[in-house]
């Protein structure tokens, strides 16, 4: 079967090859990309599957800087590509030119189905427009600049500054902080203007790259996954999390999925005292809880601050170049840790200690 050359939905002519989806309308034209598999960009090996049941659908790749696929949300270009260079990865003399793509993320935090966009994070509303659907309804504009920049003493060190505008439905909060941005939901990103600029910042003219734009790398957690907090019997349970970095009884407030400090996460609060604490608990009425951590990302939120900035100047490194959460998901993730354990002040949590799982299947319920 030959493939389309029209989009099926809009009739935007499409690339050679064989696209993934329209980048005019986010109309899918094969299989959805979570389900293939990419080579690695360092040892050409094939890495496995993106993995089932991902909240952010939509065309993705895996770049050189992260270790998990990718979402590609708009740009100047048709197909999306693993070849797109992230800032601070080209390490050529030569800035890039008109046959190069580079890969710029969007300032965006995941959420439940999708990301949002705050004007803490760069966002501004810049009013609203028809949309193109013949409803009558209004789209909600949003504009955010980002730079793109080659690795230090390449690239001639020159910069590639970008104005990139996203369009929604709604803009949320009282306070128009922001808006909502779903893959498969909302119209594409796209660079509204680009341009060159040396290392005085004095903008110059130079042939421009095609531009990728990226949602910030997507660690599979608690929203992401289809997994749900299981329950068990008092000896199935201590069974289970035999061997975790996070023994004891815990209580678990809130089983929805939270923003904390170290991104996506489901907050368990430590029972102290040990067997009198869980007999306590059960009195009172209180579930009791166990967690399975095996490797935790330990700290304090005195010093949590001090960490994070490190986390994200490591970021930047990299060319990951944003101050969102994903950030800090990224690198626990990096570095192996599948949750963490907080020391935090008892008058604010009513505990000295809690736990952040990234998955429900981590936790369980006990059956008493």
């Amino acid at each position: 079967m030959s493939l389309p050359r029209f989009c099926p939905q809009c009739g935007v002519a499409l690339p050679a090859g064989a696209p993934r989806f329209c980048i005019a309308c986010r109309h899918e034209l094969l299989q959805p990309v979570a389900a293939v598999r990419a080579p690695d960009a360092a040892t050409g090996a094939m890495l496995p599957a993106a993995p089932a049941g991902f909240a952010a659908t939509g065309a993705t790749v895996r770049l050189s800087n992260a270790g998990v696929v990718q979402t590609v949300v708009g740009g100047t270009i048709k197909l999306p590509t693993d070849g797109a260079i992230p800032p601070g990865m080209w390490f050529a003399a030569e800035p890039p030119g008109p046959d190069d793509t580079i890969a710029l993320y969007a300032p965006l935090r995941a959420v439940v189905g999708g990301w949002s966009g705050t004007t803490t994070d760069g966002w501004r509303k810049i009013g609203p427009i028809p949309a193109d659907d013949g409803s009558g309804m209004l789209l909600i504009r949003f504009d955010a600049w980002r730079i793109w920049f080659p690795a230090r003493g390449a690239g001639e060190g020159l910069r590639l500054h970008a104005r990139i505008v996203a369009a929604s439905h709604a803009d949320h909060g009282r306070t128009r902080r922001g808006f909502t941005y779903r893959v498969n939901g909302d119209p594409p990103m796209r660079v509204y203007e680009s341009w060159w600029t040396d290392a005085e910042n004095r903008r110059i003219e130079r042939p421009l790259p095609f531009i990728q734009l990226m949602a910030p790398p997507r660690v599979p957690r608690i929203s992401d996954l289809a997994e749900q907090i299981g329950m068990l019997s008092l000896r199935e349970a201590e069974r289970l999390v035999r061997g975790s970095a996070a023994p004891g009884v815990f209580t678990l407030p809130d089983p929805a999925q939270q923003r904390t400090p170290l991104g996506r996460g489901i907050i368990l609060h430590s029972v102290p005292g040990g067997v009198f604490g869980a007999a306590f608990t059960s009195l009172a009425g209180r579930p009791q809880y166990r967690v399975k951590i095996d490797r935790p990302f330990s700290s304090d939120l005195r010093t949590w601050p001090q960490q994070r900035q490190v986390i994200v100047k490591e970021a930047h490194d990299l060319g990951l170049d944003f101050d969102t959460d994903p950030v800090v998901e990224w690198w626990l993730d990096r570095n192996g840790h599948d949750g963490a354990l907080l020391d935090v002040p008892f008058a604010e949590y009513g505990t000295n200690r809690i736990a952040i799982a990234f998955r429900r299947n981590q936790i369980v319920r006990v059956q008493i």
